[in-house]
């Protein structure tokens, strides 16, 4: 199942160069990662186990060179940060067409990172690697109805870094 992805970086905005209807002004995004991982401790003659602090990984994208480069450069260079981050993803769904299924909300975004690559007998655009810190963030899902492909209720998590807590 193929899927568009979208980032939209905001407090300061900074545009890319999307012209989908929807998400004018936003990075095309051509790959991430992101992920988490708690370390359990199961011990011999112990009465349970447990778990330590949640590592959250940055968030990892790669898209095509473009006007923000610049700005995002400088913004990893100074150590200031954009208030928030979403990160899009859109897949077809039923009568409704496209449909916004899976959201990535950060606050307190830091550029931790930005390499770029290209290759003259390739694509015809250099790319941008970029990794993203942050302070917190949410993940909502929304699932998909086998009967017409419309949209269920989000299920929603998230986190807060500073504190270690869960996010309302």
């Amino acid at each position: 199942m193929a899927f568009d992805t979208f980032l939209k970086l905001e407090g300061p905005n900074v545009a890319g160069e999307s012209t989908d209807s929807t998400h004018a002004g936003e990075f095309e995004i051509y790959s991430f990662s992101f992920g988490a991982s708690n370390p359990v401790t199961i011990g011999s003659g112990s009465t349970g186990s447990s778990g330590g602090k949640v590592s959250v990984s940055s968030f990892n994208i790669m898209k095509k060179t473009d006007k923000a480069s610049p700005i995002l450069f400088s913004m990893c260079a100074k150590g200031e940060h954009f208030d928030k981050a979403t990160v899009t993803l859109r897949k077809a769904g039923g009568a409704g067409g496209q449909q916004e299924y899976l959201i990535y909300t950060f606050e307190k975004v830091f550029v931790e990172s930005i390499q770029w690559s290209g290759s003259t007998g390739g694509d015809d655009t250099p790319t941008e690697s970029m990794s993203l810190a942050f302070g917190t963030f949410s993940i909502s899902y929304s699932p998909q109805k086998a009967e017409d492909g419309s949209l269920d209720a989000a299920v929603v998590a998230g986190w807060d870094l500073t504190t270690n807590t869960e996010k309302a």
